[in-house]
């Protein structure tokens, strides 16, 4: 297992199973600086933990990466866009994935 796959396992499991919050609240936070690779991990804790303050924790947590993520991806297009798209419509087009996204967790929540 890689480094940043065992950091990550490490994360999730002080998480899910550390006796205190704030522990567990910490590694969420660290899970949340790994981005896309952490956000399934955080998905897991969120489903299975009892404690309301460390799934809003989580919720949180994916929240903001996937708004940062898809700054980011607006970026990048935007900026490598070379066809007649404008940025508006690749924000609407970003916008459109981030609800689709947001349906598909409440509906597993």
């Amino acid at each position: 297992m890689s480094d940043d796959r065992m950091t990550l396992f490490e994360l999730k499991e002080k998480a899910k199973w550390s006796s205190d919050p704030k522990e567990k609240k910490t590694a969420i936070k660290e899970l949340s600086t790994h981005v896309e690779n952490a956000i399934s991990e955080l998905q897991e804790i969120r489903n299975i933990t009892a404690y309301e303050d460390v799934k809003n924790a989580c919720a949180e947590a994916i929240k903001s990466m996937r708004q940062a993520r898809s700054k980011v991806e607006i970026n990048e297009t935007s900026s490598t866009n070379d066809s007649s798209n404008s940025t508006e419509d690749v924000v609407v087009t970003k916008d459109q994935k981030k609800e689709k996204i947001e349906k598909e967790e409440a509906k597993s929540a």
